[in-house]
């Protein structure tokens, strides 16, 4: 199969399209045709050796990247009784899966914990625009946070990937939703639905915002976050460990949140995308090194807005 790998960390010229055998499948996975995937910021850090155990002990060269994808069922394991060949799909693989078995190709074999059907009125591109990002927006708020109604949320890098959708979920449950953001994409964001949109390059969002029940927070910025926050309020980050001190300032709470999800959550998502509570920013390009060395440069200079889509096939 047609892979598109590395055969040493490094910058983002790295990547070379790379025959490779397609991955077997265990009895409790599928065999997936890959027709779209999306990049991660994940996927720069493994680009570059950033990812440690288990990444490090299972990886070798050439590496395929890569966890998102959208496609078709072409083999299923013989203990898997959800899914059946041809079926529409999309999903994440394991997080530290072999080096031959990453979404950057032609072909996945994933386990189904992260796996769901494509709803109707969704495109592949669309679909494979969701599973890390969408899934860790939503089990953020879902979960992590239990956001509920009526409830002032502040979301911290509210255009990118896993922001954009953070603020529309949020929304969707009936929160009043702050932002921070680049200027040029305040319009973008006040069209989904953000209630107040912060230019992090002007102004603090401790210096105007105050008494907040959540913070999701998507750049780092925990101490800025929790200045926002009431006396009893929380913070999750997927962008940074918090300190000891900042674990326990006051009565507030402040977690680190890992990419987290099922099947479940992920047809949920789908479904509020369809059902138009969630609209999506996709940039799509074709199936080649050039796109791919692009999609990476992109999110690692922070000029992406929503998500890159890489087009298989149709």
């Amino acid at each position: 199969m047609r892979t598109i790998a590395i055969n040493q960390y490094g910058d983002a010229d790295q990547f070379k399209e790379v025959e490779m055998e397609q991955p077997k499948i265990n009895d409790n996975e599928v065999l997936v045709e890959i027709h779209a995937f999306s990049i991660n910021p994940m996927d720069i850090a493994g680009r570059m050796g950033m990812l440690s155990a288990p990444f490090d002990t299972l990886w070798s060269f050439p590496l395929v990247l890569g966890w998102d994808f959208a496609g078709i069922i072409k083999e299923v394991g013989s203990q898997i009784h959800d899914f059946k060949l041809g079926d529409k799909v999309f999903g994440a693989t394991a997080s530290a899966h072999a080096a031959n078995n990453g979404t950057y190709g032609e072909f996945v074999a994933v386990d189904t914990k992260e796996l769901a059907l494509i709803p109707d009125g969704l495109t592949f591109d669309e679909a494979a625009a969701l599973p890390i990002g969408g899934m860790t927006a939503y089990y953020g708020m879902t979960h992590s946070l239990n956001l509920q109604s009526g409830q002032k949320i502040l979301i911290q890098g509210g255009s990118g990937g896993v922001g954009l959708m953070a603020v529309q979920i949020a929304k969707a449950f009936g929160a009043y939703v702050a932002t921070t953001a680049s200027a040029n994409h305040t319009e973008m964001l006040k069209k989904v639905g953000v209630d107040e949109v912060i230019d992090y390059h002007k102004v603090a969002p401790a210096d105007i915002l105050h008494d907040y029940d959540a913070v999701f927070d998507t750049v780092g910025d925990i101490d800025g976050g929790l200045k926002v926050l009431k006396s009893n309020g929380k913070l999750i980050t997927i962008a940074g460990q918090p300190t000891e001190a900042q674990q326990h300032d006051q009565q507030k709470q402040a977690a680190f949140q890992f990419t987290n999800g099922t099947g479940q959550d992920l047809s949920a998502l789908g479904k509020m995308v369809v059902d138009g509570k969630v609209k999506q920013v996709i940039t799509t390009m074709p199936f080649s090194v050039e796109s791919v060395i692009k999609a990476h440069k992109t999110i690692e200079g922070r000029h992406s807005t929503g998500k890159i889509v890489i087009h298989v096939k149709d």
